[in-house]
């Protein structure tokens, strides 16, 4: 197999196999040596050992009995004895484990196993005798004795001494087998690390040359250079495909930094466009900007065509409203017909979204209409690119780029034609907008004053009879006309109710006619608020005693001043304690508390009457509106007295609180400041009187 041709992981994956087939053949071998190594270790443990300790045994014992044999010769002392006594079964009891240790190579040990046998038999014969003749007050054969048991000694020590010759045998060769498999495994270990190292140096020169190549090929891309691309025929297979994935990824990046780039222009000329367009209105001006604009940021020419409304025709008259550059184009030699009328493009284009558009005009089937013709003759066209000009439904023109070669419009373009268009259009209407929103405004402001100047006649008019039925009313229960009946005092009596009725509903609707047109303009004075209370609690206590309520002030500062309008805090204070007498139910009671809170004043008024549904609350401060419940009950009311008390506290810089539970009563509370801003200068130097004079009124009565 060719080399060249090889992955870098297959020639990776040949050396892993080679290195696995040398570190197996190397384990083999050295298992091999080790199991022999073992062989004779277990040798060592299993028979020479065990072998050369019955042996030493039995001459021990052998030893002993014939020690204790000649002490008791010498002592009488059958202590003396006790080595020898068992110590023949003893010994037969270790020749037997010692023939049961060397039975694995028995044929080899039994000649000298039966020399010693044979020579502890004839000791035994000789100790028992002796033993015997002891007993009997005889004496040993020493010479006899000893002659025997070196016979013994011999054939024993002939036993240990092949015993060590065997041992030191087996230990020098397990020692040498051991040296065998640390040379092999190490052996195998330093070949294989130097087939792994040369294996490893050849990959690696193999690779170093296209791997540096393409290293470089990334830094000079990591410093922006686009024209660094990676070398494709030389390397292993896998780095050349790599570098060929690389070319593939630097021409995309290449493709989209492109785009991005056009993308971001095309973004700064719209949004150049918008800043040169914000605050102009005029539209001839917006719609030069504009065709400036998209011609020399897209290198074309370009042509805003705008619809003039023309009496009698539905359509109106197309006419060229603006090019760039400037007289390029005739406007009177261009055939505006179909397809490019305003109804074509309102039902076409603009309602789709689309764009007219061709990127080869010698190409396409538009180059035969007649306004296509008119514009080719009077500049080379290639390619053009269109869009509707308007607002919402509404279209008022067209925009048109014309290029004198062939070429492709970018979606970024066309994103831009499109954007542009909407400013343009926004533009171009702002100054119609302007212009009909004041002459809206204008009339408005007429209206108002008109509303202002019926509302003020009418009003004052109104007053003029009420002042003259008042004053012949009051002639009437005087009797100045006559002595009344009983029937005709209280018809009498239901005419003055409704007189005041009407004279307080006058009053309100001119107050509120006040404060809608030229506010309430209050005059700031020390204002007594313990005084200013106890007035208003004092005037309404006849109308509390008609209604059977009880009306008490519960608490009020000896001394609380505060800058503010008298008359206009009375006219508030009148409107939400009457409107708490009026509300309340018979037998109720109605109390008012002001307490001074450091930089301010709260002022209380608390009910005990029907209160005021949760669904109402939320509207109570509204014009002539009424709470539900009050309607049902039939309480009569104008709907003005909380909008105008709220009028009031506003303008005196401070906070009106309502709390209400239908059924249980209302609480109305006024904070007001002790120290009230100075008021602007007014710029008139006379007061309403009709404000003013509604307050004395209606506080005195």
């Amino acid at each position: 197999m060719n080399v060249a041709a090889l992955t870098v992981t297959q020639r990776l994956r040949r050396l892993v196999f080679i290195l696995v087939g040398l570190m197996l053949l190397a384990v083999v071998t050295g298992t091999v040596a080790v199991l022999g190594a073992y062989r004779q270790v277990d040798d060592l443990a299993t028979l020479n050992g065990p072998a050369a300790d019955a042996n030493a045994s039995i001459l021990q014992i052998l030893t002993d009995a014939e020690t204790g044999l000649r002490g008791y010769d010498g002592s009488r002392d059958q202590v003396l004895l006790e080595p020898f006594n068992g110590a023949q079964r003893r010994v037969t009891t270790q020749q037997q484990a010692l023939r049961r240790v060397l039975d694995p190579e028995l044929p080899r040990w039994s000649e000298r196993l039966a020399t010693q046998d044979r020579a502890i038999a004839a000791w035994w014969d000789y100790a028992n005798d002796s033993r015997s003749l002891l007993a009997t007050r005889g004496t040993l054969d020493y010479r006899g004795g000893k002659r025997v048991f070196d016979e013994v000694r011999a054939a024993n020590a002939a036993i240990g001494q092949d015993l060590t010759a065997q041992r030191i045998a087996a230990r020098r060769a397990s020692t040498g087998q051991l040296r065998d498999a640390v040379v092999l495994l190490a052996g195998g270990a330093l070949l294989a690390t130097v087939i792994a190292l040369y294996a490893g140096w050849r990959i690696a020169r193999s690779l170093t040359g296209s791997i540096d190549a393409l290293r470089q090929v990334v830094h000079a891309q990591s410093r922006g250079d686009r024209t660094a691309l990676a070398r494709e025929t030389s390397g292993p297979r896998d780095v050349r495909e790599l570098a060929a994935h690389f070319n593939h990824l630097t021409s995309v990046t290449r493709s989209l930094e492109a785009d991005q780039q056009d993308a971001i222009r095309m973004q700064e000329v719209t949004l150049s466009l918008a800043t040169r367009l914000r605050g102009r209105v005029e539209p001839q001006e917006a719609l030069a900007i504009t065709a400036e604009v998209l011609a020399e940021a897209t290198s074309t020419t370009a042509a805003i065509f705008t619809a003039e409304p023309t009496e009698g025709a539905a359509e109106g008259r197309w006419r060229l409203a603006a090019s760039w550059p400037p007289d390029v184009l005739d406007g009177s030699r261009v055939v505006l017909v179909p397809p490019v009328s305003r109804e074509s493009i309102a039902r076409g284009h603009w309602v789709s979204g689309t764009l007219l558009m061709t990127e080869d005009l010698a190409r396409d089937p538009m180059r035969h209409q007649p306004f296509v013709v008119s514009l080719a003759e009077q500049l080379p066209i290639g390619a053009f690119l269109g869009t509707p000009l308007g607002v919402g439904d509404g279209v008022i023109g067209g925009i048109l780029l014309i290029s004198p070669t062939a070429r492709s419009w970018t979606p970024h373009e066309r994103s831009a034609l499109q954007q542009a268009t909407a400013y343009t259009a926004r533009s171009f209407l702002t100054g119609e907008r302007v212009r009909q929103q004041a002459q809206l405004v204008e009339r408005l402001e007429a209206l108002d004053r008109q509303k202002d100047e019926f509302v003020g006649t009418v009003s004052h008019e109104l007053r003029t009879p009420l002042t003259s039925i008042a004053g012949y009313l009051e002639m009437l229960e005087d009797g100045d006309l006559g002595e009344l009946s009983p029937a005709q005092v209280k018809a009498l009596g239901v005419i003055d109710r409704n007189t005041v009725r009407l004279r307080g509903l006058i009053e309100d609707v001119l107050v509120l006619n006040r404060i809608e047109t030229r506010g309430l303009d209050p005059s700031f004075v020390p204002v007594d608020i313990g005084s200013l209370v106890a007035d208003v609690v004092q005037d309404l206590q006849p109308q509390a005693t008609a209604n059977s309520v009880r009306l008490e002030v519960l608490a009020v500062p000896g001394t609380c001043i505060l800058q503010g309008d008298p008359l206009q805090l009375g006219r508030a204070l009148t409107n939400v304690i009457g409107n708490a007498v009026k509300f309340s139910r018979t037998g109720g009671t109605v109390s008012v508390a002001a307490v001074v809170e450091a930089t301010r004043v709260r002022i209380q008024c608390r009910d005990e009457g029907i209160g005021i549904p949760e669904a109402d609350m939320a509207q109570m401060f509204s014009r002539f509106f009424r709470a539900s419940n009050a309607t049902e009950h039939a309480i009569p009311g104008t709907g003005l007295g909380l909008a105008i008390v709220r009028a009031i506290i506003d303008a005196h810089h401070g906070e009106l609180e309502l709390q209400s539970v239908e059924g249980e009563g209302t609480t109305v509370v006024m904070v007001l400041p002790l120290t009230t801003p100075a008021a602007p200068e007014p710029e008139r130097t006379e007061k309403d009187p009709d404000l003013h004079e509604e307050v004395r009124v209606r506080t005195s009565g």
